[in-house]
């Protein structure tokens, strides 16, 4: 069930929205890492091919977090606002938003995957692999993104609890389909995809039970449907910029993916793992940055804009504390961490030095993603999107490239490079907070009937 956010502790509410969502986000990152660890048992070239992969991958849950988030944001300013019946069509629209993007996602990427991978210097037994395991999950595209979407409608009422419960099943599902294709069937990566594919329509049903079973505040009634395109230009609004801070983070991890492709197939191998890891401890900045979106939403919608500031800044010192332990963990234990996923030395020795190096992020990552995951929740997601593309593009990607093989640092250079752009996005992310206007000119209220 939903909950208000509009009033109680900071620090209470920080934590208490955002733990479920930590959690539901280990929980998300399960599915990458099982695929990882079961594949990497196979060989490093079947870890290479879904490494190289899940730049494509990346991609499609960007696009379909990206409208999540503009759900959440939408449906958490109309809850906040007192205006229940526009929440629920605005995520109705948002689900229909969902299939119609994930059809069009499925055939775009089926056609364009072969075309990315010869890109990306692919060939031979490790090409059709990638295409094997990428094939599958491009197939299953539409019923993905309306998990998202149906996770991000109990999100924006303020339930944290049943996105997480539900994503730790399936994930628990995931993990037990996966040796059993894999090995068992004898499907190689094609059952690892098969097994990501299968737990996330599991989780699309359960989501949808629970909606339909009343337990949630909203209530979808397509019977009595009515499409108005000032719902989708609300969700859109907030949706397409977050997608493409998503996607800038999926074309900034492509263009890595080239550099380190420079260094052979064990560097990519060790790349995929190293990222994976890397998903895992921000995962407490992305949980802490996803609540901020209902948080900021909910207390934006009731007007409470003061209130709303007060928790960017905590929630991210919070979060960076937190991912810094992590980064300690990383460090200290590197070279056995990488080793459980593939004993090739090469790959172990490249994915340690990625272990020490790019855990110095975290110290400011979590301010980062805090002022960001504001941003999105006010509604002003351009604002999100340029802190996301200086982070992940324009400072990242030509940092790693100079250093790697301009400078000669090889491999540690990438990481280097990763780690410079944290930082200077962190200078751009305080001068946005410092100056910029959290909250759009015109607010939803509870008087205006309008939802244009």
């Amino acid at each position: 069930m939903g909950e208000d956010l509009t009033d109680g502790g900071i620090v209470e509410i920080v934590v208490k929205t955002s733990w479920p969502m930590v959690v539901a986000f280990l929980l998300h990152s399960a599915f990458n890492l099982a695929d990882a660890f079961f594949v990497g048992k196979i060989s490093a070239e079947a870890l290479a091919a879904v490494s190289i992969s899940f730049p494509i991958v990346f991609l499609i849950i960007s696009i379909g977090s990206g409208i999540g988030i503009g759900v959440t944001s939408v449906v958490a300013r109309f809850i906040g606002a007192k205006a229940q019946k526009r929440a629920d069509n605005a995520s109705e629209h948002g689900l229909l938003a969902a299939l119609v993007l994930g059809l069009f996602l499925s055939l775009a990427g089926i056609l364009a995957a072969p075309l990315l991978f010869d890109v990306m210097g692919a060939s031979g037994s490790l090409r059709i692999m990638a295409l094997d395991y990428i094939n599958i999950l491009l197939a299953f595209t539409p019923l993905t993104l309306l998990g998202f979407v149906g996770n991000s409608i109990l999100r924006g009422e303020g339930d944290m609890l049943t996105p997480m419960k539900v994503m730790g099943s399936a994930a628990i599902l995931n993990i037990i389909l996966d040796p059993a294709l894999i090995f068992w069937a004898g499907l190689g990566v094609q059952g690892a995809a098969l097994a990501t594919a299968f737990s996330r329509v599991y989780l699309l049903l359960l989501v949808l039970c629970y909606i339909h079973s009343g337990s949630a505040w909203i209530r979808l009634d397509f019977r009595n449907f009515g499409f108005d395109f000032r719902y989708i230009r609300r969700i859109f609004s907030v949706g397409i910029p977050s997608a493409l801070s998503n996607i800038s983070l999926s074309v900034g991890m492509f263009m890595l993916t080239i550099i380190v492709g420079f260094f052979g197939t064990d560097a990519l191998a060790a790349f995929g793992v190293g990222f994976r890891l890397d998903s895992l401890a921000v995962l407490p900045g992305l949980g802490v940055s996803t609540a901020l979106v209902s948080i900021v939403g909910q207390n934006i919608g009731a007007g409470k804009v003061e209130r709303a500031r007060s928790f960017i800044l905590k929630a991210g010192v919070m979060s960076s504390a937190f991912m810094t332990l992590f980064g300690v963990v990383f460090y200290l234990f590197a070279s056995g961490i990488t080793s459980m996923f593939n004993s090739e030395p090469s790959v172990v020795a490249y994915g340690t030095s990625m272990l020490r190096i790019l855990p110095l992020s975290y110290i400011v990552l979590g301010v980062v993603l805090s002022i960001g995951g504001a941003f999105l929740g006010s509604g002003r997601a351009s604002l999100a999107l340029l802190i996301n593309c200086s982070r992940s593009i324009l400072f990242s990607v030509p940092a790693a490239y100079l250093l790697a093989v301009e400078f000669g640092f090889g491999l540690d250079g990438v990481w280097w490079g990763i780690v410079a752009g944290s930082f200077t996005s962190f200078l751009v992310a305080l001068l946005l907070f410092r100056y910029a206007r959290l909250e759009k000119k015109e607010v939803d209220s509870p008087v205006n009937q309008s939802i244009a």
